[in-house]
């Protein structure tokens, strides 16, 4: 009896608290998603994480008070939650010619007439070039460069237009009366070394270079498709080659596998993840040939985050009412590293009409030590009209703000009745 007594109070209990506060174990990870599986402690030395500390400090000024805000979204305005990964098409291609190849005379594959030509000094001690002693030959057509372009522009008239450019650095629209086929551009008096810039805004050949994600954790691998268009025809690449290049400007050379289909692909995996910020690309060079034999040129890139998994969510989170009448989402976290981390979602309910709407984002930053902790997303009162239970937690993400690093995603992380 006194069992029955002491399991009908504990019952109640529990059913008198459900309305108030609920834990709640977070929704199976998706595909798409990031999520670590084994987290790795901070590795960077003494000397470069005070490097680091001071870079990030100028991007992401130290806060040390933890920080909570959130306002309404609209509820008609659908919102992404898995990313795209990221996509360039490109028409253009670049060359790195020495001066004796440029005195010699650079072919130039172009798929198109009205390509756009740019001539840049890449060593800062070599010679000036003028406009006038630059020929370019066309088929059986060889002329100086007022014949060839319909609008040149040399380095005092780029200069003047704001552009910052070295000086014998030049600009030229070729005539679209020329066509297209195999140029050569010469230059007789060239010295030191030069960057020649192609862009070929009319043609129809586009190669595209697509990663299947935007965001890594250091241990996994992002897969990239390079593949060639014309117009909205598939067309095959003849060749493939690139390089990984590090937020610090470090370069990894890359394999690329030719596929049955004429793409090309290649696996980047970064090996460290080094004090300096920013983006990872990953830089393709391409040949194939179009639809008359000729040759068609182009370059890409793609890029990507990485970040080390300092820390994950715990996998538990506990709703609750708060003091204001919105909703606290207490979420868990496990960090290997001491550092200051955030947590961002956007919460869904349901509208008038019975729909699962976007109601309001919420993001919660503070400082975690090593081990388990908890970051707190409220919502608050205003953010919560128009919208009812059951609701959702969509694209909830885990930072590492000093290292601007994203090391978890869930596209829909929870789903719960009452706060």
């Amino acid at each position: 009896m006194k069992r029955r007594i002491l399991a009908s109070a504990l019952l109640a209990l529990c059913t008198s608290t459900t309305a108030f506060a609920g834990t709640l174990v977070l929704l199976p990870a998706q595909s798409t998603d990031l999520v670590p599986t084994t987290l790795l402690a901070n590795s960077v030395t003494a000397t470069a994480q005070t490097s680091l500390t001071a870079a990030r400090t100028r991007l992401v000024p130290t806060e040390r008070q933890p920080v909570s805000i959130s306002w309404a979204l609209p509820h008609d305005q659908p919102i992404q939650s898995v990313t795209q990964p990221f996509t360039r098409s490109s028409r253009e291609y670049w060359i790195d010619v020495s001066a004796t190849e440029l005195q010699r005379g650079v072919p130039l594959p172009l798929t198109a007439p009205g390509a756009i030509i740019r001539l840049s000094p890449s060593d800062p001690v070599g010679g000036k070039l003028q406009p006038t002693n630059v020929r370019l030959q066309l088929g059986r057509q060889s002329m100086n460069l007022s014949q060839a372009t319909s609008q040149l522009a040399d380095a005092p008239s780029l200069q003047a237009a704001g552009m910052d450019v070295p000086a014998a650095s030049m600009v030229m629209k070729l005539k679209p009366e020329l066509g297209s086929g195999l140029a050569t551009l010469q230059a007789p008096d060239a010295s030191g070394r030069y960057v020649i810039h192609v862009f070929e805004p009319e043609s129809s050949l586009a190669v595209t270079a697509q990663a299947d994600r935007n965001d890594l954790l250091l241990g996994n691998r992002v897969h990239v498709r390079v593949s060639m268009h014309d117009a909205d025809k598939d067309a095959p690449l003849a060749a493939v080659g690139g390089f990984l290049r590090a937020p610090d400007g470090s370069t990894t050379l890359l394999d690329y596998q030719h596929q049955s289909d004429g793409s090309f692909t290649v696996d980047a995996q970064p090996r460290n993840i080094p004090s300096a910020l920013g983006l990872w690309e990953v830089h393709t060079f391409t040949s194939g040939i179009d639809a008359n034999g000729d040759e068609v040129r182009r370059d890409t890139t793609t890029v990507f985050s990485a970040a080390t998994p300092t820390a994950r969510l715990s996998g538990m989170a506990n709703t609750s009412a708060a003091r204001d009448h919105g909703i606290d989402i207490n979420v868990g976290v496990t960090a290997q590293s001491s550092s200051r981390f955030a947590v961002s979602a956007v919460l869904y309910g349901r509208d008038i009409h019975g729909e699962m709407v976007p109601a309001a984002f919420a993001q919660s930053a503070a400082v975690l030590r090593k081990g388990d902790g908890q970051l707190v997303l409220h919502y608050d009162p205003a953010s919560l009209k128009g919208i009812s239970a059951p609701y959702e937690l969509h694209d909830l993400r885990l930072q590492d703000q000093p290292a601007l690093g994203l090391i978890e995603r869930r596209a829909l992380a929870m789903r719960f009745d009452t706060p």
